[in-house]
């Protein structure tokens, strides 16, 4: 029941400490004059709803004295915008509000005139409604439907100042008599839910509320975020006012006397949270829970600010994470896992569901000394005067500074964000010392991720793979060989690396349109200026040709190439590609081993295949560079790297040719042709400086530095260099068709 995100009721279910706050407001309510608009203002899930239900429960229970006793009405605006439209909500909150405030005066007891007194209502309300639902442009024909059962039929006609006289006169007599039942004190209107409402909507509804119901004995407290309401006005107002005055704060002025802010900052979460984690059994030994309250609390608070919703939220995950870990017996480590390492994990947690981006950082590389600010797409320069300012004497402190160019959420939060790395350093140093790693905590709470973990993003550089790619070219000279590009219109080349291969591609019939992406921008790059060069070749030799053999019709287009076909190179993903049947003929070189999710890449190209069309791809089977990779982990003892490696494993997917060929055919290709080509390349000078620039960069998934993969990169060629190192590899050339 303590998880349910539902709000507390009473004090005694207050598990913030926030009574003294409470029965201040409570006391400003009994001594205030009417009408007066209290606005509880807070972030989403910081409390208002409860602390409004405590203020009913103070103000208004049926245990209080009568002369004490304020009477409710509740308004859920939440419930009435959710499938209506702002006009119709509007009208049916007013509808609302009128129908309990009858529903309080039925409360009168036996006293003398009481049915005339009833009548009297009905006849006040009445006026008042019909002009309530003129205001808010409801014709006198639906107001019958609208008032259901509460009044009858027809509508009066009236000033709104009429009838909020009306409505006030009748009010204040019926309250002022003790003697009726009824207490002689005001309305509490509480109006809930505000800042789940469009800003334009909930700007609309205050407007409507204050026309209508600014009287005497009403007492309107509204939960509400500044912002949301900030953001309406500006939408429906715009920013300023004629004499350029702030309109957002004209609005609140007007509409609100009384601005009180949910104390969140002296919230007392400790108690609750270290009962929470008690009751799931967080900790080994009891101890531990009175040793690490201090950083217990500071994660917490860091992480959500202090909000209920959150500190719930992560509870409840963190709860979620211990109940589908192995039970003790059944694991070896974790049965002594150590105290250090179960709040490393609950820090995890906390920067995963707040700012996932920094988690994600972390996921790409766990030692923040190791972070550098080239990681970043913005290589935005930092000052002397900022770097002292914001006291970034670390790379990563740096990283998290420059993260705030891309990201809102991260600059509101900078120092929060900074406090708990700082922690985050802490914990790892302390676990490492107990041969505990990061990637194992990392491990454990992305079992409930809401985003995977990602690699960090390989980074080709175009020119080097463009210098060192001849293997790549041979091997899609052989598939474009093997391929029929006669009566293909529409192609797409997957994976186009230095666009050579496509643009050799598109010789074999220049009436192609042929389109041509790469993950990597800077591959695309190199393969547009490829492609550039190459028709500037051909309009020179085309020029040269004129004029030797008709200086006269020199630059005349009947003398030219009438070429329909061209090449657009575009940087994306193969796992972002949503075709449908546009495509005659998909090529892909060397692409396909590199995918996580093979199965789906291959269909995903299936679906963009007309029926008919052709797939026509090259990639690595089986055993592939074998001794290459044996000459890395090599490279990778040599330079100390053993321990960042224990638990990877190298992103290739490299099958035999029987496990394609059934993969394929589960998709639904037909007629597929798998040729699977074995080759001793031991004589290749150049290969291995081809695996330095299209493979090896894969090692540094585990976030090395670049320091670190210069290191390791300078090994691996050494070790080439300098010693035997087998280079048999697999290749498989595949052709399919989508029927």
């Amino acid at each position: 029941m303590e998880y349910r995100d539902i709000p507390v009721e009473t004090l005694e279910q207050d598990e913030f400490g926030i009574e003294r706050y409470v029965r201040a407001l409570c006391d400003f309510i009994k001594s205030c004059d009417t009408p007066v608009t209290i606005a509880l203002q807070g972030e989403w899930g910081s409390g208002k709803s409860s602390f409004m239900k405590i203020l009913e429960n103070c103000l208004c229970s049926e245990t209080l004295p009568p002369q004490e006793r304020y009477e409710p009405i509740w308004l859920n605006t939440w419930e009435l915008f959710l499938e209506n439209d702002c006009e119709q909500a509007v009208r049916k909150l007013v509808m609302s509000l009128i129908a309990q405030m009858e529903e309080h005066f039925e409360k009168l007891v036996q006293r003398q005139n009481v049915e005339h007194r009833k009548e009297s209502l009905k006849n006040c309300l009445k006026i008042f409604s019909s002009v309530a639902l003129d205001l808010v442009n409801v014709t006198s024909e639906h107001s019958d439907e609208l008032l259901g059962q509460v009044f009858s039929a027809g509508s009066s006609q009236g000033s709104i100042r009429k009838a909020k006289d009306s409505l006030e006169t009748f009010l204040t007599g019926e309250v002022e008599e003790k003697r009726n039942g009824v207490t002689d004190n005001a309305f509490l209107i509480f109006v809930d839910d505000l800042d789940r409402l469009e800003p334009k909507m909930a700007v609309t509804l205050l407007e409507a509320l204050k026309n209508l119901f600014d009287i005497r004995k009403c007492i309107f407290i509204l939960a509400i975020d500044y912002d949301i309401v900030a953001c309406g006005v500006e939408e429906k107002y715009g920013k300023r006012s004629i004499n350029k005055r702030n309109i957002q704060q004209d609005f609140f002025d007007k509409l609100i006397q009384v601005p009180y802010v949910i104390p969140m900052s002296k919230y007392q979460i400790l108690p609750m949270v270290m009962r929470r984690l008690r009751k799931m059994i967080f900790f080994e030994r009891e101890y531990n829970y009175t040793k690490y309250e201090e950083v217990v609390e500071s994660i917490v608070k860091l992480s959500t600010n202090k909000n209920p919703r959150a500190i719930k939220r992560l509870m409840n995950m963190m709860q979620l994470v211990l109940s589908v870990k192995p039970l003790p017996e059944s694991r070896e480590s974790e049965a002594s896992c150590s105290p250090d390492f179960r709040v490393l994990e609950l820090l995890l947690m906390g920067l995963q569901l707040s700012f996932p981006q920094v988690y994600d950082m972390i996921c790409h590389n766990s030692n923040l000394e190791l972070w550098h600010k080239d990681h970043l797409a913005e290589n935005t320069e930092i000052s002397a005067y900022v770097r002292e300012q914001f006291q970034l004497d670390e790379p990563w402190k740096e990283m998290i500074y420059l993260s705030v160019a891309r990201d809102d959420v991260i600059r509101q939060n900078y120092y929060r964000v900074k406090e708990l790395l700082e922690i985050y350093e802490r914990l790892q140093n302390r676990c490492q010392r107990n041969g505990e790693q990061v990637e194992q905590a990392l491990g454990i709470v992305n079992v409930i991720s809401r985003r995977p973990v990602k690699e960090m993003e390989v980074r080709y550089d175009g020119a080097a793979y463009d210098k060192s790619s001849q293997t790549q070219q041979k091997q899609g000279t052989y598939l474009i060989d093997t391929t029929d590009f006669s009566g293909c219109r529409r192609v797409l080349d997957v994976g186009c690396g230095s666009g050579k291969t496509t643009i050799a591609m598109l010789m074999k019939n220049r009436d192609m349109e042929v389109t041509a992406f790469d993950i990597s921008e800077s591959q695309v790059e190199t393969a547009r200026a490829n492609y550039q060069e190459l028709l500037r070749q051909e309009r020179e030799d085309m020029e040269e040709v004129s004029l030797q053999e008709a200086p006269d019709l020199a630059g005349n287009s009947a003398l030219q190439h009438d070429y329909r076909g061209s090449i657009e190179f575009l940087a994306r993903d193969i796992m972002n590609m949503h075709e449908k049947c546009q495509y005659d003929l998909i090529f892909s070189n060397a692409v396909m081993h590199w995918m996580r999710e093979p199965k789906e890449a291959y269909r995903r190209l299936f679906e963009a295949l007309t029926p008919g069309g052709e797939l026509a791809v090259h990639q690595g089977g089986f055993g592939t560079y074998a001794g290459l990779h044996k000459a890395a982990r090599e490279a990778i003892k040599r330079t100390g790297l053993t321990e960042r490696f224990k638990h990877w494993i190298f992103p290739a997917y490299y099958p035999e040719k029987e496990e394609l060929e059934e993969l394929l055919e589960e998709i639904g290709y037909e007629d597929i042709r798998v040729e699977s080509v074995y080759s001793d390349e031991k004589n290749n000078a150049s290969l291995a400086d081809n695996f330095a620039n299209a493979s090896l960069i894969y090692y540094k998934n585990v976030g090395l530095s670049d320091e670190e993969y210069a290191g390791l990169k300078k090994e691996f060629l050494h070790i080439c260099d300098t010693e035997p190192v087998e280079k048999r590899a697999h290749r498989l050339y595949i052709h399919g068709f989508r029927p």
